[in-house]
């Protein structure tokens, strides 16, 4: 499915599949929708239709991967075989905390991201829409605080109406596998002092957490935010500084690290922006991604971005942006 995606990078739009859940019967049957990127799904199946599934077996563990998941947790209904491989079937109800997924004709989404399969049951799904990343509203207020970590914005669609919650993936399998966060920041070399700035953007709460926390590790002080148009009011700004004083950017900033798919503005759009601008296009970026995969390569390498990494290469992220920030500063000198 994903290596199907014809979108030209930079444009800032992305196709959302929308998936459904349902809860209740008869009169208080309610249908919830959702959106997943295209890109994420490598398959969609119906559930009658899995191979060789065996339920949860308490107490025990299953290797997938380079993820550890815990088959004795709740969320996880069972394993079974896709391509040669065991993956986890996961609740996403569950996981959102709904009710139990119901429907006669329940479907399962096959993902990939971060170098790690899995799937997720679902109600069923409708189609694929194709957004800018400008109509996914970053959630506000108390509905911020509900819903983080488990969805990164909302969609209005007209066809009909509904509104169409964007889900946060990566933070589900975080939750079934914590520990994996922790072990990727093992790697990242410890420096005593701060000596770079970065910047980050990431609009999912568990790797906004993991690369401000691995750069500060390695010698960065970092500023995160949540989504991609926040960081560009922020490089703006960097840049108006840089101007009035008449110094180059560099000397106040040494490194941009984005995520691709963000409200607002996606890390594509964003990282063409800044190799576009003549003052902006010296600083160093990074996509940091659980989309970085060999067939989406290419998309990041056409918006100019510097190098591109996925979460298990975290601590090669940190070598390389001190690899770089100190070539810069010497370059300047």
């Amino acid at each position: 499915m994903s290596s199907k995606i014809l979108l030209k990078s930079g444009t800032n739009e992305v196709e959302i599949l929308e998936l459904y859940l349902d809860e209740g019967t008869g009169d208080k049957k309610k249908r919830w929708s959702f959106g997943l990127n295209v890109a994420k799904v490598k398959k969609i199946i119906k559930e009658d239709d899995l191979k060789n599934f065996s339920g949860r077996k308490d107490g025990t563990t299953k290797r997938v991967g380079s993820a550890t998941v815990d088959t004795s947790n709740i969320l996880v209904l069972g394993m079974f075989e896709f391509m040669g491989s065991v993956i986890p079937l996961i609740d996403l109800s569950g996981w959102l905390r709904m009710d139990k997924v119901r429907g006669e004709n329940r479907m399962v989404l096959i993902t990939e991201f971060n170098n790690v399969t899995s799937a997720f049951l679902v109600s069923g799904v409708n189609r694929i829409h194709r957004i800018s990343w400008e109509e996914l509203e970053s959630l506000q207020g108390d509905m911020a605080k509900y819903a983080e970590g488990t969805i990164i914005g909302t969609v209005k669609l007209t066809d009909p109406n509904r509104i169409l919650q964007v889900l946060d993936l990566e933070q589900a399998l975080d939750d079934l596998s914590p520990s994996k966060g922790n072990e990727a920041l093992l790697d990242v070399a410890e420096v005593d002092e701060v000596f770079f700035k970065a910047l980050c953007a990431d609009d999912s709460r568990s790797m906004r957490n993991l690369v401000k926390q691995a750069l500060e590790k390695g010698g960065f002080s970092v500023e995160a935010f949540v989504n991609g148009k926040d960081l560009w009011d922020a490089l703006l700004t960097l840049k108006d500084m840089a101007e009035r004083e008449g110094k180059p950017i560099t000397d106040y900033l040494q490194l941009v690290v984005s995520d691709i798919e963000m409200p607002g503005m996606d890390g594509h759009a964003v990282t063409r922006r800044i190799k576009a601008d003549p003052i902006l296009k010296e600083l160093t970026v990074f996509l940091f991604s659980s989309l970085i995969t060999e067939e989406l390569l290419h998309k990041g390498a056409s918006v100019g971005a510097d190098r591109q990494y996925s979460k298990p290469q975290i601590a090669s992220l940190v070598a390389q942006a001190w690899e770089d920030a100190n070539a810069m500063m010497e370059a300047h000198r």
